[in-house]
């Protein structure tokens, strides 16, 4: 069959909801075979065609870029003196007018020149998508899902040396939801410094220190302390993290319950139209955490300190400043 791009998005658009390949055949003019053919090449690239038997025939869904959790665990060693340093950061909500680029840049240069090399982002990166017909789109400049990532990609701060491991939370699944385009895959993908966790929760193993990297889909509480207290209550004994890292709450506070160290992570952007409507205060700032071993590779010292921004700038986003810089420690 000739594989042209119309073919291609025409299946995506009959997967949006399950439908059976008989049906697909019927609709593009197809034989099974031929059926089979396009869906091996769109998920070739990076789309996840689900397919499963019932009723003598098979059934398609597009499942669009989302990530399929493989259980895998992202690995980290300590220095020579057994120390692991890394910010982090949460809720930049990049595509708001909202957006606190300027912060951001002061964030990645204040820690490489503090000798934190590495970033870990709890999640959405991204202010995602609102229908048109919500008030809330108005708050965005950024309104179409390539066009974030794009704008992402050009000024993301860059800092030669310097990693951003990061989650897709749930502000960034507006775009699967809408699109079903992964903006974590596509970003990481032109971006090297820039390490794509994966949707919503990821494990990170430092040594033997285990750790674990959140992003909430609950909605704020009374008392902050709640949801990562719930968590930490959730976990089987054997199953409990060394380290929790808590974003999407835009709060920020360090507590210790039942062994597991764990950080509320704070937002990056001003306080946005939505969040004042529904009463949500948040908190501007990022950790700078130190975690130390021992010679077993177990935790031994878990340090963090919060440096908080207490003013924002107002159209932050009009004239935004890419971080582009190579730097020698403590330089400018």
């Amino acid at each position: 069959v000739y594989m042209n791009e119309e073919l291609k998005q025409k299946l995506l658009e009959l997967a949006k909801r399950e439908i059976s390949l008989s049906d697909v055949c019927d609709v593009l003019k197809v034989s099974k075979l031929e059926a089979f053919a396009i869906i091996k090449v769109l998920r070739d690239e990076g789309i996840n065609i689900v397919t499963k038997d019932r009723d003598n025939d098979i059934y398609l869904f597009n499942n669009g870029e989302r990530e399929f959790k493989d259980g895998s665990v992202f690995k980290f060693k300590t220095n020579k003196n057994h120390e692991f340093k890394f910010a982090v950061i949460s809720d930049t909500r990049i595509g708001s007018k909202s957006q606190q680029l300027s912060i951001l840049n002061d964030i990645y240069l204040k820690a490489y020149q503090e000798g934190y090399n590495n970033v870990i982002h709890c999640g959405n990166l991204t202010e995602g998508l609102y229908p048109v017909t919500s008030k809330y789109d108005e708050t965005t400049f950024l309104k179409d899902t390539l066009k974030q990532v794009d704008y992402i990609v050009k000024n993301y701060p860059y800092i030669e040396g310097m990693k951003t491991y990061f989650l897709t939370g749930r502000k960034d699944e507006s775009h699967l939801r809408k699109n079903k385009l992964n903006i974590g895959k596509r970003i990481s993908y032109s971006r090297n410094d820039m390490i794509y966790l994966g949707d919503i929760s990821c494990l990170m193993d430092i040594d033997n220190v285990r750790m674990m990297v959140l992003n909430s889909k609950l909605s704020k509480t009374y008392t902050k302390s709640y949801r990562p207290e719930q968590q930490i209550k959730s976990y089987r004994s054997e199953d409990k993290p060394d380290i929790l890292l808590y974003g999407g709450l835009m709060d920020a506070q360090k507590l210790t319950l039942r062994d597991v160290h764990c950080l509320a992570i704070p937002s990056v952007t001003a306080t946005t139209e939505e969040m004042n409507d529904r009463r949500y205060s948040n908190t501007v700032g990022v950790w700078y955490v130190t975690v130390k071993t021992n010679d077993k590779g177990e935790l031994d010292k878990f340090d963090a300190y919060i440096s908080p921004y207490y003013v924002t700038g107002k159209d932050d986003y009009i004239k935004p400043k890419m971080l582009s810089k190579t730097l020698k420690k403590g330089g400018k």
